[in-house]
């Protein structure tokens, strides 16, 4: 490979398109990109951009035209078992309770499978939940759920589809930063998209600004070295807006997403 990928997720060279009311729409085009192995990293950028596209491609969902993704130097379809995808839109059986749609694709290769299931679902916080149904349950807990069933899988890549985005403004930063720090805990490489900002620069270790379809890399913003890596994240969003460093953190980022917005208003009058 001519890029330098080591264990990280490596995109080399992607072209993926598709016709859109007779319209060729291309999403990639010769896109390279490095997204590092063992941390959290927040993709943000304009709608329709491919944000999505490049999470399905991932977890083998749509295929690429050319070129190659490798994760930990394997091609990503040799691994497709260790990767695991969490959507906005939680696909939840309604026939099933919590505990049914969590253990729902039960691994017959690991013998401490109902062990792990009955640990996961205390860390995620539905042990007294575990018997109610779909229809009964918070925008919250459906994604308590769908994070569960996801952990229970130990996986080593974790994608997540603005996962937050159903729930309200003061359930989401509660239950977002609850749910990220136990899967920080897990050790699984986090790749996340988000339209929200605040939320990126708060959770990540990394945020990647990307531009306009085709999607291209526009900045790549790193935690800075003198903030622990879960300290915003235990501070929350309201009392992280007080810290300085912060603050200069997030306009950065929302000034290189403004610059990504106001080229596509340009371009497009």
């Amino acid at each position: 490979m001519s890029m330098s990928c080591n264990n990280d997720l490596c995109f080399e060279k992607i072209y993926f398109s598709y016709s859109d009311h007779h319209n060729q729409k291309k999403i990639c085009q010769n896109l390279n990109l490095n997204i590092k192995n063992g941390i959290f990293t927040s993709i943000i950028g304009p709608s329709g951009s491919g944000k999505t596209s490049l999470l399905k491609m991932i977890a083998g969902l749509i295929g690429y035209q050319k070129g190659q993704i490798t994760f930990e130097n394997k091609k990503i379809n040799k691994i497709f078992r260790k990767i695991t995808l969490v959507q906005q839109n939680v696909a939840l059986m309604p026939w099933l309770n919590v505990y049914q749609n969590i253990v729902l694709a039960k691994n017959s290769y690991r013998t401490n499978f109902e062990t792990e299931a009955i640990r996961v679902i205390k860390d995620v916080g539905l042990e007294s939940s575990t018997n109610l149904f779909p229809y009964q349950l918070s925008g919250g807990m459906l994604q308590r759920v769908a994070i569960a069933r996801a952990l229970l899988f130990k996986p080593k890549l974790l994608l997540l589809d603005e996962p937050f985005a159903a729930l309200d403004n003061l359930s989401r930063e509660i239950i977002s930063t609850e749910l990220i720090s136990i899967i920080k805990k897990e050790l699984v490489t986090v790749v996340m998209v988000t339209h929200s900002i605040e939320e990126a620069a708060l959770l990540s270790d990394e945020v990647l600004v990307t531009g306009r379809a085709p999607i291209n890399l526009i900045k790549r913003y790193v935690q800075p070295k003198c903030i622990k890596s879960d300290s915003w994240q235990k501070l929350g969003l309201r009392k992280s807006l007080e810290d300085n460093t912060f603050l200069n953190y997030l306009k950065l980022i929302r000034d290189s997403s403004y610059e990504v917005i106001e080229k596509e208003l340009d371009c497009d009058t």
